[in-house]
Order: structure tokens, then C-alpha cells, then sequence
């Protein structure tokens, strides 16, 4: 592998490398974000350190027995950015192989392994995203198009107001119901400023298309910690719309991520209130009580269920309730019951009147 920038030596014992990543093309929001640069490393070895000419704000690091979204199997590792003008250096953080991580505007990043000690593992892949120009200066601005909504119906951010990738591709998928809300978090940064969810949106649609190999988000909704609501995988808001969140599960069921890492911290009472009105509406739609319970049957094996076999969950669950993952963190679990209640309250409550 050829390095510039970041000489190999003994001291640092780093494998640097020199990554470019392509620059936004055009003003246009329609204009598809660019492709993710990856580094691979084909044998275990030292830190990863690579520099950027042109700034990324995701990132990702996937080895080859990580599983998207977590999992069995799935590492952990550690990571900085340096940020683009100050040149400063994030704290480190640690993330779960293939889970996105939120940066902020950066131009290099350096990757360690979680444990003492240990070293990276044989064929990673470091992926870095740009999520390209922000829709908002030539789209309908963001509260325009949150106010689309109206009566009991929670307010949705529609694709074009985060600035969707759209083209030819596959026909959505429709499943006959919504029986269950999956709730995840997206396992990265909870320092983001609100006026960047946009952009965190259009980095995750990137990964999950470009790195994970999906048509389209995975998720159905994406809610930020200031209450705003994403809508997500291509097919209609509102309609059942089958997307890929939860292994096993996602037919006739809605997978809603709130944006942040909710292990030890709690997601905001903004954030929760949001899932709860969205759980109340999209479960209500078709008739269900979102603090009942509700039998549903794995597709697949999927690690922790065999392939017909059935199990009952809450109407509103976490991820980890039917998948090998923390996913979405161990205090937002903790919260869906209260979140439960919330989204089974009457609707003068969670919206205001009708």
C-alpha cells in the first residue's frame, strides 16, 4: 500500500496510509453523495491512521466477521477525527464493527483496537463518508416541510427535506400490517448538533447503501435527539413499507432509530416522546394497542431465532429483543416501558387534540 503524510516508523509502529475522499459534485440536492473511501488492511496489524484531502463526517469500521448493526461476532474498536480547520482531535470513542459514527467535518482519522494491547484484525475496512451538499439551500427548508403534516398524524421530515438519494432501483416492498416498532440507535456520537441530522440521514442512507450493499435506509424512521422525525426507507410514510432493520423481523413491522449511542446515557425526553407519538400512529393505523404484546415469526435464522419459529414481544421493542445485539443501548431499553405508555395514551395527549 502506497503512504504519504504519515511516515511508517518505529515509534508509532502506525500503518498510515493516504485516503481521498471525492468532494461533493454540483450544487444540486439530488446529487448523490459521494461514494465512501475504504482502506483495507489484508493482515492484522497496528493502528490504522489515514488523512483525507477532502473532509468526511462518517465513518465506519468494518472487519470481516462483523456483522451490519452489530451482532455475534461484531468488534469493537477505538476512534478519533481530527477536525477540518482547528485541527484538533476528538476524544476517542468506541464503536461497534459496521456501526456508523458521526464526526463532524474531519480530514483524518486514526483507528485503534478496543482491548490493551490488541491489534486490528486481518482484512479491515475503514469506510469514511462525505454526505454531500445540504438539500435545505435549494429544497423546501426542514420546519416547511415538517409542517406538511397534519390532525393526529406525527410530523415527518419527508425524504426530500433531508435530501434522499433517488433513482431507478428495486420497487418497495410492502408487507398487509404493522404489528411491532423495533427501536434501535444508530451506536455513534451523541454530540451532534440538530442542524446536522440532515446530514447524519443522508450518511447513514450512504452506508447502508454503498457499504452494506441495501437498496435503500434501512430504517423506516430516523429520529434525531431533538424530536424530529426522518422519514426513511423509500415507499410512502404511513404505508407498511418492509425495510431492513431488523434480521429476521422486518416484515410488518416498523424499525424507528433515535440518532446517538443510548448505552449509558439516556436518550432525551424529546427523542422518546417523538418514538412514542410515531409507535402511537403508525401501530394505531392498523387498530393495535402499542402497549400490548403481539406473536410474530423469525423469516430467517437469524443467530437467536430459527426460521419459523415464533415469539412474542411487546408491540413497541428494542432491537435486542429478537437479535444477538445491545442495539439500542441499555438505557434507552430501559425507557420503552415508560415510552410503552407514552405511545398507548390517548391521542389529546401526545398530539395536542384532534
Amino acid at each position: 500500500m502506497r503512504t504519504r503524510g504519515f511516515p511508517l516508523t518505529p515509534l508509532t509502529a502506525a500503518l498510515s496510509c493516504l485516503l481521498v475522499t471525492m468532494a461533493a459534485v454540483g450544487a444540486e440536492p439530488a446529487t448523490p453523495p459521494p461514494p465512501p473511501r475504504a482502506v483495507t488492511l489484508t493482515s492484522a496489524g497496528a493502528p490504522v491512521l489515514a488523512n483525507a484531502r477532502t473532509p468526511f463526517s462518517m465513518l465506519a469500521v468494518t472487519a470481516p466477521g462483523d456483522l451490519p448493526g452489530g451482532g455475534p461476532g461484531a468488534g469493537t474498536y477505538r476512534v478519533r477525527a481530527r477536525q477540518r480547520g482547528s485541527g484538533h482531535w476528538s476524544p476517542w470513542t468506541v464503536v461497534e464493527g459496521g456501526e456508523p459514527w458521526w464526526a463532524g467535518p474531519s480530514d483524518a482519522v486514526e483507528v485503534r483496537a478496543a482491548g490493551a494491547g490488541g491489534e486490528l484484525p486481518a482484512g479491515l475496512r475503514l469506510d469514511l463518508v462525505d454526505p454531500g451538499p445540504d438539500p435545505r439551500r435549494a429544497a423546501a427548508p426542514v420546519p416547511a416541510a415538517y409542517a406538511r403534516a397534519a390532525g393526529s398524524r406525527p410530523r415527518i421530515v419527508p425524504r426530500d427535506g433531508w435530501g434522499a438519494t433517488e433513482g431507478p432501483g428495486e420497487e418497495a416492498v410492502y408487507g398487509r400490517d404493522v404489528k411491532a416498532v423495533f427501536v434501535h440507535h444508530t451506536a455513534q456520537s451523541n454530540d451532534y448538533d440538530c442542524a446536522d441530522s440532515p446530514a447524519v440521514v443522508r450518511g447513514l442512507q450512504t452506508l447502508h447503501q454503498r457499504v452494506n450493499g441495501w437498496k435503500d435506509l434501512g430504517y423506516n424512521y430516523v429520529v434525531d435527539k431533538c424530536g424530529t422525525v426522518f422519514e426513511g426507507r423509500a415507499g410512502g410514510s404511513g404505508r407498511p413499507v418492509t425495510g431492513a432493520h431488523t434480521l429476521g423481523f422486518n416484515v410488518d413491522t416498523v424499525g424507528v432509530a433515535v440518532i446517538g449511542h443510548y448505552t449509558d446515557v439516556e436518550a432525551p425526553p424529546e427523542a422518546t416522546a417523538a418514538v412514542a407519538r410515531l409507535a402511537a400512529w403508525a401501530l394505531g393505523r392498523f387498530g393495535h394497542v402499542p402497549s400490548g404484546t403481539v406473536e410474530l415469526t423469525s423469516s430467517i435464522d437469524n443467530g437467536r431465532f430459527r426460521a419459523g419459529e415464533r415469539v412474542t414481544v411487546e408491540r413497541v421493542s428494542g432491537h435486542r429483543d429478537v437479535f444477538a445485539t445491545e442495539c439500542p443501548g441499555s438505557a434507552l431499553y430501559r425507557q420503552l416501558p415508560a415510552l410503552r405508555d407514552a405511545a398507548a395514551a390517548p391521542f389529546s395527549d401526545l398530539f395536542g387534540g384532534r
